[in-house]
Protein backbone atom coordinates (compact mmCIF):
# COMPACT_ATOMS: atom_id res chain seq x y z
CA UNK A 1 0.00 0.00 0.00
CA UNK A 2 1.29 3.46 -0.92
CA UNK A 3 1.23 5.74 2.13
CA UNK A 4 1.44 9.52 2.41
CA UNK A 5 -0.62 11.36 -0.19
CA UNK A 6 -4.36 10.75 -0.39
CA UNK A 7 -5.55 8.70 -3.37
CA UNK A 8 -7.57 11.62 -4.79
CA UNK A 9 -4.42 13.77 -4.78
CA UNK A 10 -2.30 11.10 -6.45
CA UNK A 11 -4.08 8.74 -8.85
CA UNK A 12 -0.86 7.55 -10.52
CA UNK A 13 -1.08 3.92 -9.33
CA UNK A 14 -4.46 3.46 -11.03
CA UNK A 15 -5.35 2.79 -14.67
CA UNK A 16 -6.76 5.58 -16.83
CA UNK A 17 -10.19 3.98 -16.46
CA UNK A 18 -10.05 4.01 -12.66
CA UNK A 19 -8.60 7.54 -12.64
CA UNK A 20 -11.49 8.78 -14.76
CA UNK A 21 -13.92 6.93 -12.48
CA UNK A 22 -12.60 8.63 -9.33
CA UNK A 23 -12.38 12.02 -11.01
CA UNK A 24 -16.04 11.73 -11.95
CA UNK A 25 -17.58 10.18 -8.86
CA UNK A 26 -14.98 10.33 -6.08
CA UNK A 27 -14.97 12.86 -3.28
CA UNK A 28 -13.30 13.20 0.11
CA UNK A 29 -15.09 13.85 3.38
CA UNK A 30 -13.51 14.34 6.79
CA UNK A 31 -12.12 10.90 7.66
CA UNK A 32 -12.91 9.18 10.93
CA UNK A 33 -9.91 9.46 13.24
CA UNK A 34 -8.95 7.88 16.53
CA UNK A 35 -9.96 10.09 19.45
CA UNK A 36 -6.82 9.00 21.31
CA UNK A 37 -3.29 8.31 20.07
CA UNK A 38 -3.50 5.15 17.96
CA UNK A 39 -0.73 3.66 20.09
CA UNK A 40 -3.36 3.34 22.85
CA UNK A 41 -5.60 1.20 20.62
CA UNK A 42 -6.51 -2.06 22.35
CA UNK A 43 -7.63 -5.19 20.51
CA UNK A 44 -8.52 -8.73 21.54
CA UNK A 45 -6.00 -11.43 20.74
CA UNK A 46 -6.74 -15.04 19.81
CA UNK A 47 -7.57 -15.91 23.43
CA UNK A 48 -9.95 -12.97 23.80
CA UNK A 49 -7.61 -10.99 26.04
CA UNK A 50 -7.40 -7.21 25.50
CA UNK A 51 -3.87 -6.31 24.37
CA UNK A 52 -2.14 -3.29 22.80
CA UNK A 53 -2.57 -3.28 19.02
CA UNK A 54 0.58 -4.74 17.40
CA UNK A 55 2.71 -2.41 15.30
CA UNK A 56 1.85 -4.16 12.00
CA UNK A 57 -1.84 -3.51 12.65
CA UNK A 58 -1.25 0.14 13.60
CA UNK A 59 0.84 0.70 10.45
CA UNK A 60 -1.84 -0.84 8.22
CA UNK A 61 -4.65 1.16 9.82
CA UNK A 62 -2.70 4.45 9.70
CA UNK A 63 -1.74 3.81 6.08
CA UNK A 64 -5.37 3.12 5.20
CA UNK A 65 -6.45 6.39 6.83
CA UNK A 66 -3.73 8.46 5.13
CA UNK A 67 -4.23 7.02 1.66
CA UNK A 68 -7.99 6.43 1.57
CA UNK A 69 -9.59 8.01 4.64
CA UNK A 70 -12.82 9.84 3.81
CA UNK A 71 -12.96 8.57 0.21
CA UNK A 72 -16.51 8.26 -1.11
CA UNK A 73 -17.77 7.07 -4.46
CA UNK A 74 -20.77 5.48 -6.17
CA UNK A 75 -20.58 2.31 -8.27
CA UNK A 76 -23.33 1.85 -10.87
CA UNK A 77 -24.52 -1.73 -11.44
CA UNK A 78 -26.72 -3.31 -14.11
CA UNK A 79 -28.05 -6.85 -14.43
CA UNK A 80 -30.93 -8.79 -15.96
CA UNK A 81 -33.27 -11.13 -14.07
CA UNK A 82 -36.31 -12.78 -15.63
CA UNK A 83 -35.87 -10.75 -18.77
CA UNK A 84 -35.99 -7.43 -16.91
CA UNK A 85 -33.13 -5.01 -16.54
CA UNK A 86 -32.23 -3.59 -13.15
CA UNK A 87 -29.96 -0.61 -12.48
CA UNK A 88 -28.71 0.66 -9.16
CA UNK A 89 -25.83 2.58 -7.58
CA UNK A 90 -24.05 1.56 -4.39
CA UNK A 91 -21.97 3.83 -2.24
CA UNK A 92 -18.59 2.97 -0.77
CA UNK A 93 -17.06 4.71 2.28
CA UNK A 94 -13.38 4.34 3.11
CA UNK A 95 -13.21 4.88 6.88
CA UNK A 96 -12.41 2.83 9.94
CA UNK A 97 -14.43 3.09 13.14
CA UNK A 98 -12.02 5.20 15.20
CA UNK A 99 -11.52 3.92 18.73
CA UNK A 100 -14.31 1.41 18.07
CA UNK A 101 -12.41 -0.25 15.24
CA UNK A 102 -12.47 -3.99 15.85
CA UNK A 103 -9.59 -6.22 14.87
CA UNK A 104 -8.92 -9.95 14.91
CA UNK A 105 -5.93 -12.25 14.63
CA UNK A 106 -5.93 -14.49 11.57
CA UNK A 107 -5.05 -18.04 12.65
CA UNK A 108 -5.03 -19.33 9.07
CA UNK A 109 -2.77 -16.80 7.30
CA UNK A 110 -1.14 -15.08 10.25
CA UNK A 111 -1.28 -11.36 10.86
CA UNK A 112 -4.36 -9.33 11.74
CA UNK A 113 -7.37 -7.78 10.03
CA UNK A 114 -9.68 -4.91 10.99
CA UNK A 115 -13.14 -3.70 10.07
CA UNK A 116 -13.87 -0.67 7.87
CA UNK A 117 -17.14 0.84 6.60
CA UNK A 118 -16.97 -0.32 2.96
CA UNK A 119 -20.13 -0.82 0.93
CA UNK A 120 -23.15 1.05 2.28
CA UNK A 121 -25.79 -1.66 2.01
CA UNK A 122 -27.61 -3.78 4.54
CA UNK A 123 -25.58 -6.97 4.89
CA UNK A 124 -24.67 -9.60 7.47
CA UNK A 125 -20.95 -9.50 6.70
CA UNK A 126 -18.21 -7.02 7.50
CA UNK A 127 -15.76 -5.34 5.13
CA UNK A 128 -12.25 -6.14 6.35
CA UNK A 129 -8.65 -5.15 5.62
CA UNK A 130 -5.76 -7.51 6.37
CA UNK A 131 -2.24 -6.58 7.41
CA UNK A 132 -1.07 -8.44 4.28
CA UNK A 133 -2.85 -5.76 2.23
CA UNK A 134 -5.78 -7.86 1.03
CA UNK A 135 -9.42 -6.82 1.29
CA UNK A 136 -11.80 -9.39 2.71
CA UNK A 137 -15.06 -10.27 4.41
CA UNK A 138 -16.30 -12.67 7.04
CA UNK A 139 -19.40 -13.68 5.01
CA UNK A 140 -21.90 -13.75 7.89
CA UNK A 141 -20.29 -11.56 10.54
CA UNK A 142 -18.68 -14.44 12.40
CA UNK A 143 -16.85 -16.66 9.91
CA UNK A 144 -13.07 -16.72 9.34
CA UNK A 145 -11.44 -14.10 7.13
CA UNK A 146 -12.15 -14.63 3.43
CA UNK A 147 -10.00 -12.66 0.95
CA UNK A 148 -12.08 -10.79 -1.64
CA UNK A 149 -9.36 -8.80 -3.45
CA UNK A 150 -5.56 -8.76 -3.14
CA UNK A 151 -5.46 -4.98 -2.54
CA UNK A 152 -7.61 -1.87 -2.33
CA UNK A 153 -6.36 -0.75 -5.75
CA UNK A 154 -7.59 -4.03 -7.27
CA UNK A 155 -10.96 -3.41 -5.62
CA UNK A 156 -11.19 0.14 -7.01
CA UNK A 157 -10.18 -1.07 -10.48
CA UNK A 158 -12.95 -3.68 -10.40
CA UNK A 159 -15.45 -1.06 -9.25
CA UNK A 160 -14.37 1.21 -12.11
CA UNK A 161 -15.04 -1.57 -14.63
CA UNK A 162 -18.38 -2.45 -13.05
CA UNK A 163 -19.37 1.20 -13.35
CA UNK A 164 -18.05 1.52 -16.92
CA UNK A 165 -20.13 -1.40 -18.25
CA UNK A 166 -23.29 -0.42 -16.33
CA UNK A 167 -24.54 1.42 -19.42
CA UNK A 168 -24.03 -1.66 -21.62
CA UNK A 169 -26.60 -4.39 -22.17
CA UNK A 170 -26.55 -6.93 -19.31
CA UNK A 171 -27.32 -10.54 -20.20
CA UNK A 172 -29.09 -13.08 -17.95
CA UNK A 173 -26.78 -14.16 -15.15
CA UNK A 174 -26.12 -17.47 -13.47
CA UNK A 175 -26.52 -21.07 -14.56
CA UNK A 176 -24.46 -23.34 -16.75
CA UNK A 177 -25.42 -21.46 -19.93
CA UNK A 178 -23.67 -18.27 -18.87
CA UNK A 179 -20.56 -20.23 -17.89
CA UNK A 180 -20.52 -22.02 -21.24
CA UNK A 181 -21.02 -18.76 -23.14
CA UNK A 182 -18.16 -17.08 -21.35
CA UNK A 183 -15.87 -19.97 -22.30
CA UNK A 184 -16.51 -19.64 -26.05
CA UNK A 185 -16.54 -15.85 -26.47
CA UNK A 186 -13.57 -14.81 -28.62
CA UNK A 187 -11.46 -11.68 -28.55
CA UNK A 188 -11.62 -11.06 -24.80
CA UNK A 189 -8.48 -9.88 -23.01
CA UNK A 190 -8.00 -10.24 -19.27
CA UNK A 191 -7.79 -6.98 -17.30
CA UNK A 192 -4.99 -7.80 -14.79
CA UNK A 193 -5.32 -4.69 -12.63
CA UNK A 194 -8.98 -5.58 -11.91
CA UNK A 195 -8.57 -9.38 -11.75
CA UNK A 196 -7.27 -11.95 -9.28
CA UNK A 197 -7.60 -15.64 -8.48
CA UNK A 198 -11.28 -15.65 -7.51
CA UNK A 199 -12.47 -12.83 -9.78
CA UNK A 200 -11.52 -12.25 -13.41
CA UNK A 201 -12.53 -9.47 -15.80
CA UNK A 202 -12.18 -10.03 -19.56
CA UNK A 203 -12.90 -7.28 -22.03
CA UNK A 204 -13.11 -6.39 -25.71
CA UNK A 205 -14.40 -3.25 -27.39
CA UNK A 206 -17.93 -4.69 -27.39
CA UNK A 207 -18.15 -7.40 -24.69
CA UNK A 208 -17.28 -7.62 -20.99
CA UNK A 209 -17.28 -10.73 -18.79
CA UNK A 210 -16.90 -10.94 -15.01
CA UNK A 211 -16.12 -14.48 -13.91
CA UNK A 212 -15.99 -14.86 -10.12
CA UNK A 213 -16.35 -17.33 -7.27
CA UNK A 214 -19.20 -16.87 -4.82
CA UNK A 215 -18.68 -16.64 -1.06
CA UNK A 216 -20.28 -19.92 -0.10
CA UNK A 217 -17.57 -22.00 1.59
CA UNK A 218 -19.77 -25.10 1.75
CA UNK A 219 -21.03 -25.07 -1.84
CA UNK A 220 -18.54 -23.10 -3.93
CA UNK A 221 -19.69 -22.24 -7.43
CA UNK A 222 -18.78 -20.00 -10.33
CA UNK A 223 -20.78 -16.88 -11.20
CA UNK A 224 -20.57 -15.26 -14.62
CA UNK A 225 -21.89 -11.88 -15.68
CA UNK A 226 -21.86 -10.71 -19.29
CA UNK A 227 -22.43 -7.29 -20.87
CA UNK A 228 -22.32 -6.15 -24.49
CA UNK A 229 -22.58 -2.90 -26.39
CA UNK A 230 -23.26 -2.03 -30.03
CA UNK A 231 -24.63 -4.39 -32.65
CA UNK A 232 -21.43 -6.38 -33.01
CA UNK A 233 -21.25 -7.13 -29.29
CA UNK A 234 -24.94 -8.02 -29.00
CA UNK A 235 -24.65 -10.34 -32.00
CA UNK A 236 -21.53 -12.04 -30.65
CA UNK A 237 -23.12 -12.82 -27.27
CA UNK A 238 -26.46 -13.83 -28.82
CA UNK A 239 -24.74 -16.31 -31.12
CA UNK A 240 -22.72 -17.70 -28.20
CA UNK A 241 -25.92 -18.28 -26.20
CA UNK A 242 -27.49 -20.06 -29.18
CA UNK A 243 -24.50 -22.41 -29.34
CA UNK A 244 -24.36 -23.03 -25.58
Amino acid sequence: MKYGMHILDDLSELSERAQDFLRRTGRRENPVRFEVPIELWRVRNRTGRLVPAPMELIIRCEGFEQRYGGLRYQVRHSWTVGGERYDTARGWEYDHFGVNTRAWQDPAQGGWYFQWFGERVSKPCRDLLHTNGSVGTDVDGGSPYLPVAPSITHLIESHALTDAVSGWRPWPVGGAAAVSVSDVLDGLVEVPEASWGSSRWRLSDSVAVLDSDDWDRENPSRRVRIWSRDKAGHRQVHEAFECA
